[in-house]
């Protein structure tokens, strides 16, 4: 059941760090980000039908993904985490197909991110070495999240 619908700075906030992170073409980016967009709000709407919603159109929803001034996430762990809560935002059940096609990318990117990222550091992006706990499970990032991926790193650093 989806209960929560993500917020368009939180797009942005992905947006501008799969820009950062990922390489992928910043069309291809926005598009999907869009189609997750309607996913979540028509899932939302599914569950909550005394909710009345008002989706906003692409041209509106990629001009705040370009104007918004949010910053990207400091780590790819950030960027893991929001992914994971913006696939967990979308029941595949109630969508349609090119939202499907968009829900898949992202399930394809989580993945390789999780694949790059044992690559880089020999361990799994979730284990307890890494400061995957210490990071939001949403889209929108708190002021206080690390800044490095290792928690033995975020331990000793002098701000932390």
């Amino acid at each position: 059941m989806v209960n929560t619908i993500v917020s368009i700075p939180g797009y942005v906030h992905l947006y501008r760090s799969l820009l950062r992170f990922y390489d992928m073409p910043e069309n291809e980016i926005r598009e999907m980000l869009y189609l997750l967009n309607t996913a979540n709000l028509d899932c939302y709407e599914y569950y909550h039908p005394e909710r009345e919603l008002v989706e906003s159109g692409p041209v509106a929803f990629c001009h705040w993904l370009e104007t918004m001034d949010c910053r990207p996430y400091r780590t790819e762990v950030q960027l893991y985490k929001s992914l994971l809560f913006l696939q967990r935002s979308v029941d595949r059940d109630l969508i349609v197909t090119a939202q499907r096609e968009a829900l898949q990318t992202l399930r394809c990117i989580i993945s390789n991110i999780k694949y790059r990222f044992y690559k880089a550091y020999e361990m799994e992006i979730e284990d307890k070495r890494i400061v995957y706990g210490e990071c939001t499970y949403r889209l929108v990032p708190r002021e206080d999240e690390p800044s490095v991926c290792l928690m033995h790193d975020w331990i000793y650093l002098p701000s932390a």
